[in-house]
């Protein structure tokens, strides 16, 4: 977290990732679902909280080698290695086909990466959940309660101080209540 502002130079930084964003789904995108505009909430979430530059990049670009055409080196080329690591534990891997399992590889990734990883994807988990009572019917809204609860439980230990991790658990105690 942050105690003062940030620099221009910062903000430059980040304005750049988002014109990489729009211009790679312009280019190459490839989800029916508004993907820049959920990589904006996640990124400016953690920017409102005052996340490091490094975090804010990641969430900008968190979705884009699984979306798009955009390749990991074009990522650290642009924005460094360290961005690259964390958008990498924050994308599936396609060659995993159950769904379950391809989320508990995402989870173990972003744990094994560390801290910010897991800050990315507390955001990215919490503004997807604004649209979990958009599942196609109960077994699908409890997969996803489900998912929200598997994250919890590996990320509490290395991120349970994090305001947006604090976020997080509300909203899944918001729709765990739901549910009864």
């Amino acid at each position: 977290m942050r105690d003062q502002p940030r620099s221009p130079q910062e903000d430059f930084e980040i304005e750049k990732a988002v014109c990489f964003l729009v211009t790679s789904f312009l280019a190459s995108g490839d989800n029916p679902k508004p993907v820049i505009l959920h990589s904006l909430r996640v990124a400016f979430r953690l920017y409102n909280l005052g996340y490091p530059k490094e975090v804010v990049l990641s969430a900008i670009l968190h979705d884009l080698l699984e979306d798009t055409a955009v390749k990991a080196e074009e990522i650290k080329d642009k924005f460094g290695s360290t961005v690259l690591e964390i958008v990498q534990a924050n994308s599936f891997n396609r060659e995993i086909k159950d769904k379950s399992q391809r989320y508990q590889d995402n989870f173990n990734r972003c744990f094994k990466q560390g801290k910010q990883a897991l800050i990315v994807k507390a955001a990215d988990i919490l503004d997807n959940s604004a649209f979990y009572h958009l599942a196609a019917d109960e077994q699908a809204y409890q997969a996803l309660i489900n998912k929200m609860a598997a994250f919890i439980t590996l990320a509490e230990q290395k991120i349970k101080a994090e305001p947006v991790f604090k976020d997080l658990k509300q909203k899944y105690s918001e729709l765990a209540l739901k549910q009864l």
